[in-house]
């Protein structure tokens, strides 16, 4: 087998944002050896020679390989939800000749998603709204239940079939021949993210890498340390990639495009890849984000897809100067995080993007727990300040988990500390900063610290509220989070809910410093 192939990406040019980002380019497509004639064709010239299988094989239309041409976000959004299907920005048959960060295809206006290439079996649920073309009818032997028997003879007869297809469509490099000393081996490798709090590369744990040979897609997740191996083999080299999407949440470039990706190699062994720097580790930190929010420990906090009316949550990487980290558009399920700091250059850090992502998730539970009208009732300190507690709390189990045991505590403050609220716990935060949204309210009602007369020294900053609360939780608070629309209204939950030890006076008291 071939040597496991490292890949460490320099900064690639912006993509939708600084710069243009750089375009994959398709030159003239491969023949598809997967068409039920060919197929036919090659089982007929083997037969011809005296090879055949040990059992009957019944060459049929097992999949339809279909263009889909969705015309909006909505259908695009609609189509993909479907994680059962292997969808490509690229055509299957297609033959990259120059390597790049994305595709849209030529005729399209940017505005309209480009089309989306699948094999899809006959039974296949078509959307009525979404445009569609059925390109060919194919027959996949690697994955037919019906032959494959699991004796040696049929494998290789299979081989001698896809060979034969191969040769009859040019697709020499395919073929079992061009390396007869190949074994089957099963695709895996590290994938890495580098981390500037950590000032290490961790895992990228979660995100979903594939392993495409044709039309057969394997799947692996890689663990906490980045590894990953799929549990089928395959004989022949097979194209990598890595997409930033889970069942629960996807990650574009921009807002009309398709869900983010990154074209590995074609190989036929593992494939390692560190995103070193540039746009694919800024959005590997969302995707840590979303990941954490969504499957993995988060205190009991209720999780994005837990809630009937949820929507598949879509996280735009905006790679541009923005005066603003994170926005959240709560009526549709569309969040956006920036990559740089207000109008310079300096990205924001590694844990302040994972931190962001959390806050903005954040807002979506709080909006789908309470609906439309109730979330437009709350006021804006409470949604805030919400959020504030909901990304205090998960970063600090990211990087504890990490390492940093007393990240964003009240002692947390290092040299290059990350914005609100994770240097200090936000304990110097008061009304007189002018910042009367972003509230440390929730960090105050679950932390165990009293900030009054503390020095920070290095926001130089004193702690102005008596904070004599502890005990709560924000999985409990959430749970009354619909009736808490305002400080009133929340002081009435509060004391309705209280830990012992927690007097009325003490939330009366803590309450009006905000």
């Amino acid at each position: 087998m071939e040597q496991a192939a490292t890949i460490k990406n320099p900064p690639p040019p912006g993509l939708f944002g600084k710069n243009d980002g750089s375009v994959i380019i398709l030159g003239t497509p491969k023949v598809n050896p997967y068409t039920v004639s060919n197929m036919q064709s090659a089982y007929s010239t083997l037969s011809s020679s005296g090879i055949i299988p040990s059992h009957p094989i019944n060459i049929r239309t097992t999949y339809y390989y279909v263009k889909f041409k969705p015309q909006n976000s909505n259908q695009y959004q609609a189509l993909t939800s479907d994680t059962t299907i292997d969808f490509s920005d690229i055509p299957i048959e297609a033959n990259i000749t120059q390597d790049g960060d994305y595709y849209h295809d030529p005729s399209l206006p940017d505005s309209i998603p480009t089309y989306q290439y699948a094999a899809v079996p006959p039974n296949y649920d078509f959307i009525d709204s979404i445009p569609y073309e059925i390109i060919s009818n194919i027959y996949i032997p690697e994955t037919d239940s019906s032959f494959i028997d699991g004796n040696s003879s049929t494998d290789v007869y299979i081989d001698k079939l896809l060979d034969q297809a191969y040769v009859q469509t040019n697709n020499f490099e395919d073929t079992v021949k061009n390396d007869p000393q190949r074994g089957c081996f099963y695709p895996g490798g590290i994938i890495r993210v580098f981390d500037t709090r950590l000032n290490t590369y961790i895992g990228m744990e979660g995100v979903r890498v594939r392993a495409r040979r044709w039309f057969t897609t394997y799947y692996a997740f890689p663990d906490y340390n980045g590894n990953y191996r799929m549990k089928s083999c395959f004989r022949r080299p097979c194209n990598y990639s890595l997409v930033y999407a889970r069942s629960y949440f996807a990650i574009r470039w921009h807002l009309f495009g398709t869900t983010a990706w990154i074209n590995g190699p074609k190989l036929n062994g593992d494939w390692n890849f560190d995103m070193a720097d540039g746009i694919y580790r800024f959005a590997g930190h969302i995707f840590r984000g979303a990941f954490r929010y969504n499957y993995k420990d988060i205190e009991g906090l209720a999780r994005p897809g837990s809630f009937f009316n949820y929507r598949r949550q879509v996280y735009i990487a905006v790679n541009d100067n923005k005066n603003w980290q994170g926005i959240n558009w709560e009526v549709f399920p569309i969040i956006k995080i920036a990559r740089f700091r207000g109008e310079t250059d300096a990205e924001y850090d590694s844990d302040e993007i994972f931190s962001t992502t959390c806050h903005e998730t954040g807002h979506t539970t709080h909006y789908l727990a309470v609906g439309t009208l109730q979330f437009l009732l709350t006021t804006s300190e409470i949604r805030e300040s919400w959020a504030i507690g909901i990304e205090w709390l998960l970063t600090h189990l990211e990087y504890a988990e990490r390492g940093i045991n007393n990240y964003g505590d009240e002692t947390y403050s290092p040299a290059n500390p990350p914005e609100y609220p994770n240097q200090y716990a936000y304990q110097y935060w008061g009304k007189e900063q002018g910042a009367d949204d972003y509230t440390s309210l929730f960090i105050n009602l679950i932390d165990n610290y009293n900030e009054l007369g503390h020095f920070f020294p290095n926001v130089l900053l004193t702690g102005t509220i008596n904070d004599q609360v502890s005990g709560y939780t924000l999985p409990n608070i959430e749970s009354y989070l619909s009736s808490s629309f305002s400080l009133q209204s929340l002081s009435v939950q509060l004391k309705g809910h209280k830990p012992a030890g927690v007097s009325d006076a003490q939330i009366d008291l803590l309450l009006s410093f905000y």
